[in-house]
């Protein structure tokens, strides 16, 4: 079960790291841009600390599942926005948006993870903890940066 679990959330980590990097890329305020940027690395960060979790544990990551997350991440930009050739304004906020369900979901998982630590000592829990305490840290960012966004781009 465990090393089931794991590779989901290493699929879930792929799409998110893909995600937050094309944020990065394209998001219209720079502010926030440069802001996501920074999340982008850490998450990237974690995504390889997952990596050595789940290797101590004896699990792999998934390949199909790798390969499936890049492809539903690229697919999830093709969503309706009222314009065919242009990106909408507001993509910035849905996208800021879809980053803090991501980041929920990352932080679920540690969570879970830390649950179990104290009976699997092949689990870190200190880690388990600092990676929770991340989490919590990237969503307050996260709630700021769609604050902002929210207020450049509903308000024009």
């Amino acid at each position: 079960m465990l090393h089931g679990y794991l590779q989901h959330h290493w699929v879930g980590s792929t799409a998110g790291v893909s995600l937050f990097q094309r944020v990065a890329r394209t998001h219209g305020i720079d502010e926030v841009a440069t802001a996501v940027g920074q999340l982008a690395d850490e998450i990237e960060q974690e995504r390889e600390t997952l990596r050595r979790v789940m290797h101590d544990l004896g699990a792999r990551p998934s390949t199909v599942g790798t390969i499936a997350a890049k492809a539903g991440a690229e697919l999830g930009r093709l969503k309706p926005n009222g314009r065919l050739l242009t990106r909408s304004p507001l993509t910035d906020l849905v996208e800021i948006e879809a980053l803090r369900i991501a980041v929920f979901g990352k932080r679920a998982g540690w969570q879970a993870l830390r649950s179990v630590a104290d009976a699997d000592p092949r689990l870190d829990a200190a880690l388990l903890d600092s990676l929770v305490a991340r989490s919590e840290h990237q969503l307050e960012k996260l709630a700021e940066l769609h604050l902002t966004t929210a207020r450049r781009r509903i308000a024009a």
